[in-house]
């Protein structure tokens, strides 16, 4: 392929986030790719669109399928190197030549919300992931950062580490960024009971005293 593969990361969710960086690259693309809630909000009717989804063999091959000179841009949510597609991609066509678009992490705004410091702070992504000693690695800092998704709801990941730690105060971040976001704190012990839906929600656990 001859032109460049952008790898665009549109931020946390509302377009008001999105860099202005970001959105000359989106504008400017003929292809874009991405998934269905980030096609919906930056796709123009005369671009033509890829959906990610589960087949990702199918959105290799369709990359390749376009022509040399077509401008193509892969939307992800946040940012290109924070549990994104990109490194797939990277991996898989390795001879393609890629830029990556900075974008705004969910955890950067989540910390943004709650007014503390993130550069110390252990992330990880439950999603799709079998994940053992989770208890271990939550206790792992004063501060540790969940990005939940799949089976691992914030009320699923509250009961595993109650069976494996003591209660501890935690921070929900639900539908970061768009008019009816919602940032709380809670506690395990009440999380484990919360019957509400806080899928894809960024969650936070503190093990220190004075957060």
């Amino acid at each position: 392929m001859g032109n460049v593969v952008k790898i665009v990361g549109t931020g946390p969710g509302h377009p008001d986030h999105t860099t202005p960086r970001a959105l000359q690259a989106i504008r400017e693309a003929q292809v874009l790719v991405g998934g269905r809630r980030l096609l919906r909000d930056f796709a123009r009717p005369h671009q033509k669109c890829c959906v990610i989804d589960k087949n990702l063999t199918a959105v290799l091959e369709f990359i390749l399928n376009q022509a040399l000179d077509k401008n193509i841009a892969v939307l992800v949510s946040g940012d290109p190197g924070f549990f994104s597609i990109a490194r797939y991609l990277k991996t898989r066509l390795n001879w393609v030549e890629f830029e990556y678009i900075p974008g705004i992490s969910s955890v950067q705004y989540m910390f943004a919300k709650l007014q503390e410091p993130w550069q110390e702070v252990p992330f990880y992504s439950m999603h799709g992931r079998q994940v053992e000693n989770l208890g271990k690695w939550a206790d792992s800092a004063p501060v540790v950062a969940l990005l939940t998704g799949g089976k691992w709801s914030p009320q699923a990941i509250a009961q595993s580490l109650l069976g494996q730690m003591r209660d501890l105060r935690v921070a929900i971040g639900l539908n970061l960024s768009y008019p009816d976001e919602k940032v709380f704190y809670t506690t395990l012990t009440a999380l484990a009971e919360d019957g509400l839906d806080y899928k894809n929600s960024v969650m936070v656990i503190f093990n220190a005293n004075g957060f």
